[in-house]
């Protein structure tokens, strides 16, 4: 879903607007299951940023304490 997201918006808007066209479509032309879906799919998207950067800190720690051995 939302493959167009992918791609910055034209200077118009037109990728925004395709990218909604395609989420309501894929909602069954139901704004609210659409608007549902892609607050679900941003918390995802967020949980998984918090997981690598927690990941990226952890390495850190690593390669310091590695560094200081």
């Amino acid at each position: 879903m939302l493959d167009t997201m992918h791609h910055m918006p034209d200077a118009d808007g037109d990728t925004y607007e395709a990218a909604i066209d395609e989420a309501i479509a894929t909602c069954n032309s139901d704004m609210r299951g659409a608007l549902k879906a892609l607050l679900i799919a941003n918390e995802l998207l967020e949980a998984e940023v918090a997981a690598l950067r927690h990941s990226q800190g952890a390495a850190r720690k690593r390669d310091r304490r590695a560094e200081a051995a």
